[in-house]
């Protein structure tokens, strides 16, 4: 590929590629110059570093969400907004570790940041309130999100505690108590259930639910 030709938007589309292909643990700047058959230095006259590759690539996968349109009422539409965004965290599983960063995470996310506190601001006071509240909603998303690969052998997720405590030769009385009743959940439908827990939560000092 002539250097002229290689732009950083060819750059970040290649990265994003091999990340999601190999993962980013095999990710290196010289398979991606393989990748585009250039020298590895041509592509530091586009970025700086790695790191501000990988920024590039973070900010490029979260442009492409887009917060679902005002329909329904508050509820459907806080729920719409959790399920939209952690689907497109999860179909983007590689790029999303990149999310680790704070950074990374709330510059490539401005737009659903604004819808999100634009919702929260109907149910809140003041503006710490609306913040606050955006945040609970956010992190929960994120969060289920990002151990949603290995959710199965999260310990609340067994259904072998019992087996598990009975190894252990520990005493943990309520967990032996409940031990029983722990089996396997599908993690889609507790972050559904979850989420309308939390939202039934934000609504709790609020006189209705607001169209």
């Amino acid at each position: 590929m002539p250097t002229l030709d290689l732009t950083p938007a060819r750059i970040v589309t290649v990265a994003r590629s091999l990340i999601s292909e190999h993962g980013l643990s095999d990710f290196s700047m010289r398979k991606l110059a393989a990748a585009l058959d250039v020298n590895p230095m041509t592509i530091y006259l586009r970025f700086d570093n790695k790191d501000a590759l990988l920024e590039a690539v973070a900010r490029a996968s979260l442009a492409e969400f887009e917060a679902p349109p005002a329909d329904g009422t508050w509820s459907e539409q806080v729920r719409a907004l959790a399920i939209g965004l952690r689907n497109h965290l999860i179909d983007d599983r590689e790029t999303l570790r990149l999310l680790n960063d704070a950074d990374r995470l709330s510059a490539g996310l401005l737009g659903t940041l604004d819808r999100g506190l634009e919702l929260m601001s109907a149910i809140s006071s003041t503006g710490e309130d609306t913040v606050a509240a955006f945040r609970v909603l956010f992190w929960h998303v994120v969060g289920s999100a990002l151990v949603s690969a290995a959710f199965d052998d999260f310990p609340a997720s067994r259904s072998d505690i019992g087996d598990i405590l009975t190894s252990a030769g520990t005493t943990h009385t309520h967990l032996a108590t409940h031990a029983a009743h722990f089996g396997r959940v599908d993690g889609d439908e507790l972050f559904l259930r979850s989420t309308d827990l939390l939202i039934a939560g934000l609504l709790a000092d609020t006189a209705k639910d607001n169209p």
